[in-house]
């Protein structure tokens, strides 16, 4: 079942005439990761953005993005904010900028939910500890109590993730939501992922310049370069018969810094021998 198509997505810089995203499709199934991926400035966020209505002003969006039935782009006012942070979550890459710093986590946690899920104080903060307690975070109501700045990038990405979960979306945005953390913490949260995944058959479009993450995490990859589409389909094939240049580019960096690591390993215990 598909739940969310994207159709020839073009979007302008209107004050520059620039086209910084250019005839972009792909179709998100239930319960399917859909990984895009590209170097910095392809692209990416800002399709990430046009699909939530959260583009720059500048900017202007044209072909369009049906989500139950309803194009996102021509969405406008209250619809969109139904959809958006209830049906359609994003987790950001820098988890800081997500939390306001004169605010506690219980606090900012309790008051998403509650304007979400229409449900007291209360029982948002009830269900804040909930989830906390789900994702194994050690004394989560200390955790409630305290201000962003006081947690590591990674216990930030976990509460908005715990967040996430408590919303239960239909789709999850992730936009590089592994790149601050550290390999213990990047695989804590990818195993989140796939729990939110498995429990509750959401589907997840994921941002990554990790392309290890994302053939361990993706169904289906898109690649952009400049903008464009350059490659699109299910992930396996893709990383077993890339067809583009520029795919096969990506593949090849990847492996070549894999071998740089492994040689550079290797030295180092001759060296200690």
């Amino acid at each position: 079942m598909v739940v969310l198509a994207m159709q020839n997505l073009v979007i302008r810089d209107f004050r520059t005439k620039a086209v910084l995203v250019n005839g972009i499709n792909f179709t998100l199934e239930r319960n399917s990761c859909l990984a895009i991926v590209g170097e910095s400035g392809s692209g990416k966020t800002v399709i990430l953005k046009a699909i939530l209505g959260l583009t720059n002003p500048s900017l202007e969006a044209s072909g369009s993005v049906f989500f139950d039935g309803i194009d996102l782009l021509q969405a406008k006012g209250e619809m969109i904010r139904r959809i958006r942070g209830r049906r359609i979550c994003m987790i950001l890459q820098d988890p800081l900028t997500a939390f306001d710093p004169v605010y506690t986590i219980g606090n900012q946690m309790a008051e998403t939910l509650c304007e979400h899920l229409q449900i007291s104080k209360k029982e948002a903060m009830k269900r804040s500890l909930f989830e906390l307690q789900r994702m194994n975070i050690g004394e989560p109501l200390d955790v409630l109590k305290k201000y962003p700045h006081q947690l590591s990038g990674g216990m930030l990405q976990r509460c908005m993730i715990a967040i996430v979960m408590a919303m239960k979306p239909e789709i999850i945005i992730a936009d590089e939501p592994t790149t601050a953390l550290d390999s213990i913490n990047q695989n804590e949260v990818l195993a989140e992922f796939q729990k939110i995944r498995k429990e509750y058959r959401t589907s997840l479009i994921f941002v990554s310049h990790d392309l290890k993450i994302v053939q361990s995490l993706a169904d289906y990859v898109l690649v952009l370069k400049d903008g464009k589409q350059v490659e699109y389909g299910r992930a396996e094939d893709i990383f077993s018969h890339p067809k583009h240049e520029y795919t096969k580019y990506l593949l090849n960096s990847r492996d070549k810094v894999t071998e740089a690591f492994i040689k550079a390993m290797s030295l180092g215990i001759r060296n200690n021998d």
